[in-house]
């Protein structure tokens, strides 16, 4: 679609899989390639990231255009900003959706006002807006995720991919048609980590926000549920138990 970069793994039924921020198609859904064995997977380059060319700011709005241009009957997946795009997709295209499921969006204008969302987003903001560089936002977003940054040095795709994170539009702005979604004949799956093996720091900060939204999500969407111990914010890096449970989700419809 034009010169947005879209990568197939298999054949079968569609997929179509969206990354969050600082990630890449190819990257966020490395251990998801074994699903290629039964279905169709297109991992989605979102602009700014992996195969795709920058076009402005990253806007959630935006990249749900792309990503409802590509749904044919398809199965959608989003993690977590690619969570919010996810959920905004479905919502243009219903009728062009098999079942979505998003992990861990940061849906934060569902939880606005409570006390642990405000601060969350105050540190976000803080570390968008006091860095120097990609490198140095990418390490104040992992503190205010409350982990301790790594000290590697970031490069090639990796460095642009923080590049246009840096900039992306904030999260909180967005406007969740949970009615319509709702309604939408498709069934719904909302997955969050356990947070089990977080840092206190992690359990205490990103834990209990993005618990929060999937709380709220699960109830106003009428969604299943999937938690994975061992995992934070990236469950589906785990492997087989987040493939077969999403595989087991795509077979009930």
């Amino acid at each position: 679609m034009g010169d947005l970069h879209v990568v197939e793994w298999g054949d079968g039924d569609p997929a179509v899989l969206v990354h969050g921020s600082f990630g890449w198609g190819e990257e966020t859904w490395r251990a998801q390639r074994p699903l290629a064995a039964r279905f169709r997977l297109l991992l989605v380059d979102r602009r700014g990231f992996g195969g795709t060319p920058r076009l402005g700011r990253v806007d959630f709005e935006r990249d749900a255009g792309d990503v409802a241009q590509l749904l044919d009957g398809s199965h959608l997946v989003g993690h977590s900003y690619g969570g919010l795009v996810a959920l905004l997709a479905a919502a243009r295209r219903p009728g062009a959706v098999r079942s979505l499921a998003v992990i861990e969006p940061p849906a934060f204008g569902l939880v606005r006002g409570e006390p642990a969302a405000e601060r969350f987003i105050e540190r976000v903001d803080a570390a968008m807006q006091g860095a120097s560089d990609p490198a140095e936002y990418r390490a104040g977003f992992l503190r205010a995720f409350g982990f301790s940054p790594a000290n590697e040095r970031l490069k090639d795709v990796a460095y642009d991919a923080a590049l246009s994170s840096w900039t992306e539009r904030p999260p909180y702005e967005a406007n969740i048609p949970l009615d319509a979604l709702r309604e939408a004949p498709f069934p719904k799956l909302v997955v969050r980590g356990a947070w089990d093996r977080a840092p206190a720091a992690a359990r205490e900060r990103g834990a209990v926000v993005f618990h929060a939204i999937c709380d709220m999500l699960e109830r106003r969407l009428r969604a299943e549920s999937a938690t994975f111990p061992g995992a934070a914010h990236n469950p589906q890096l785990l492997g087989k138990p987040f493939n077969d449970r999403l595989q087991a989700f795509w077979e009930s419809t």
